[in-house]
């Protein structure tokens, strides 16, 4: 069989299993058993598939059309331009939480700014186990937290874009943990992040010691469960998307952590559900203890991320 003809009739079985963009997903799947980039698949369309490569072609198909999610097959997901690797411990990276990179991005260098003018700097703040030290020189001792990091690529991707901060990932999941320790040493992060367990009920974050807090911690509430995807049910971490009371335990969590390990002024940013931006913005309202707060909405015109300042009080 030619590749060509493998590849039509591989996103035909995708298809009629009803996989998303089966032959974006066919592609996929060849180059990772042959090793071609997408070019190369074009250009040796008319090659003759060894029956070694046909069967190995077919078990991964088998497992995709089972309903495996493919980053699972491949073992890795694109997020904000950067290969992560996944595993089943770990929440698969969606293109919506970009958002969420977009808008800390902002806030961390609106905090540069601040910091190298106003003297607001982090210098030699005890991090509690995250193994850095702010240098006392203005932007390069900024410090953040990533509460939740599952696959680490929310706060190893802050490192590597903002080379003047320090970061400390946390997750209540030792498999999340190490899964987050190998990204930072396959993209060359280590040195920048410090991946550490614990509860983001109880987290091991310095008062006041951070100028940013990122999250985005399970969501999902138990009566939504219909309507997640049954690929996401049947092959993501549940610890890592339902959280009690209607969704807003976590979030109610990070926010309870952000409050105390903040300095006055930092920000915390906070991934939500569709319709939880009027609960987060409640939630962040009850202490008196944030400010500016601000909602933003994903692609698809749906409030995805909220931002806010811990008030100078």
């Amino acid at each position: 069989m030619k590749l060509r003809q493998y590849i039509a009739e591989a996103a035909q079985a995708l298809q009629k299993a009803g996989v998303d963009s089966p032959r974006l997903c066919a592609h996929v799947l060849v180059r990772q058993v042959l090793g071609l980039d997408r070019i190369a698949c074009v250009v040796e369309a008319e090659r003759k598939l060894l029956p070694h490569e046909v069967e190995n072609l077919d078990a991964l198909m088998a497992r995709r059309t089972a309903g495996e999610p493919l980053a699972h097959i491949t073992g890795s997901k694109e997020f904000y331009g950067r290969d992560f690797l996944v595993t089943p411990h770990t929440l698969i990276p969606r293109p919506e939480t970009e958002l969420l990179i977009d808008k800390a991005l902002e806030v961390a260098r609106e905090l540069e700014s601040q910091a190298g003018t106003c003297g607001t700097c982090i210098q030699g703040t005890d991090t509690r186990g995250a193994g850095i030290q702010g240098t006392g020189t203005c932007g390069s001792g900024l410090y953040f937290a990533d509460l939740g990091t599952g696959s680490g690529c929310i706060g190893i991707t802050l490192a590597l874009e903002l080379p003047h901060w320090h970061g400390l990932l946390l997750d209540i999941s030792s498999n999340a943990v190490e899964t987050a320790c190998a990204n930072a040493q396959r993209l060359d992060a280590q040195h920048r992040v410090t991946c550490l367990r614990g509860d983001m009920h109880r987290p091991p974050l310095a008062r006041g010691g951070y100028s940013m807090l990122v999250s985005n911690p399970p969501y999902i509430a138990e009566s939504e469960r219909s309507m997640v995807m049954d690929e996401v049910l049947a092959y993501e971490p549940h610890g890592a998307l339902f959280s009690p009371h209607d969704g807003l335990d976590h979030l109610a969590a990070a926010i309870r952590a952000a409050a105390g390990a903040l300095k006055p002024g930092g920000r915390l940013l906070l991934e939500h559900g569709a319709a939880q931006g009027a609960s987060t913005r409640r939630l962040l309202r009850e202490d008196n203890l944030f400010e500016d707060t601000v909602t933003h909405r994903d692609f698809a015109g749906l409030e995805r991320c909220t931002v806010t300042r811990r008030t100078c009080r």
